[in-house]
């Protein structure tokens, strides 16, 4: 009886033990993933979400109501971000995170974003 009790604590065990190690946070791999809101400005703002899939959605909004928004799929190479939109249009431009800003670059233009 003590010898089955032992088996079975040792089972206990090892299943936990397999759990902890399974179980991990993905997102630190990726720290572009989530909600990324621009600074209001005249009762408007812009976010963009990234999920871990590699997909993600642009929305507008003026007085706290959305007006528009657009779905495109994103890969990242470095400091490039590309953005392949809905309709089929590529867009590549730089990016930079420090802390909970996320700064996107394209020319001379660049907008910051801050984490939600």
């Amino acid at each position: 009886m003590k010898t089955l009790r032992f088996i079975g604590m040792a089972i206990v065990a090892i299943i936990m033990s397999v759990n902890f190690v399974a179980c991990s946070d993905d997102d630190d791999d990726n720290p572009i993933v989530g909600t990324w809101r621009s600074e209001v400005s005249n009762n408007s703002y812009d976010s963009f979400t990234f999920n871990t899939d590699g997909s993600g959605i642009w929305q507008a909004y003026r007085d706290n109501r959305q007006t528009d928004s657009d779905t495109f799929k994103y890969s990242i190479d470095g400091d490039k971000i590309t953005f392949t939109w809905a309709d089929g249009e590529i867009y590549t431009s730089t990016f930079s995170i420090s802390g909970n800003r996320l700064t996107i670059k394209d020319n001379e233009d660049s907008e910051t974003y801050t984490k939600q």
